[in-house]
């Protein structure tokens, strides 16, 4: 059935904590994979970790500072060496948008919604009040995202397959996307409801396409971007 992995998904035990990584030491991750996880589709996936069930716990909390930490340590070791997470903003608060500090949102619970963001201040209609270029992740293909999600506990494994999207870049490529702080939560909301929009299908850079009073709930339209995970590999 499964075995005991590491974050190269081969090894034992990877545990967290006594560390640089500001987790407590109590956080030890045991994490456990079905063999033949490289050929799992997401929805495999899914239904490996029961993910219904937890998508529809309409109290979970929102992710904590040290979720998030281990969500990014986990980025650097399985999908990116490289990537680098020195934003001044904390993820619990967002990411730095422009020369005048963090985006426009904070996160909060939303009522039907569960996790959402909502209007820190008074936002006009035409406003830039998010920016992937600075938020986002990109997974290289199917494979890196599988290699992050079997190593995350059950339930972020859980909540990164249902914020996770797919979307075009300009050359036209289909990309796996995420981000790793609190953007991640927006919410997708009715016709009538929604008040944000990417600029196009393949914009990273959302707009208020009206006034937003401040504490409403920042909605757009998930079908705004093109979703194939077949086409990933997913």
């Amino acid at each position: 059935c499964c075995f005991l992995v590491g974050f190269e998904l081969g090894g034992a035990l990877r545990e967290y904590g006594n560390g640089d990584t500001g987790l407590s030491k109590d956080h030890v991750i045991w994490s456990r994979v079905p063999r033949g996880w490289e050929t799992y589709s997401r929805a495999k996936i899914r239904n490996y970790y029961k993910c219904r069930a937890r998508d529809k716990d309409q109290k979970k909390p929102l992710p904590s500072l040290e979720d998030w930490q281990l969500m990014r340590k986990t980025f650097i070791e399985t999908v990116d060496s490289k990537a680098i997470f020195d934003d001044p903003v904390p993820p619990t608060e967002g990411y730095t948008l422009n020369e005048q500090g963090a985006q426009p949102y904070y996160a909060k619970f939303s009522k039907g919604k569960g996790r959402g963001l909502f209007a820190s201040r008074d936002i006009k209609k035409g406003e830039l009040i998010h920016d992937g270029r600075r938020s986002d992740v990109v997974f290289p293909n199917a494979l890196a995202w599988k290699r992050y999600i079997f190593s995350l506990p059950r339930d972020l494994a859980c909540d990164t397959t249902s914020w996770n999207w797919t979307q075009r870049n300009q050359k036209g490529k289909l990309e796996i996307r995420s981000s790793i702080n609190i953007a991640i939560l927006m919410n997708s909301g009715k016709s009538g409801e929604r008040n944000v929009q990417p600029k196009t299908k393949r914009s990273k850079q959302f707009i208020a396409i009206r006034d937003i009073a401040k504490d409403e709930e920042i909605l757009y339209d998930y079908a705004v971007y093109e979703t194939n995970w077949k086409e990933v590999g997913l």
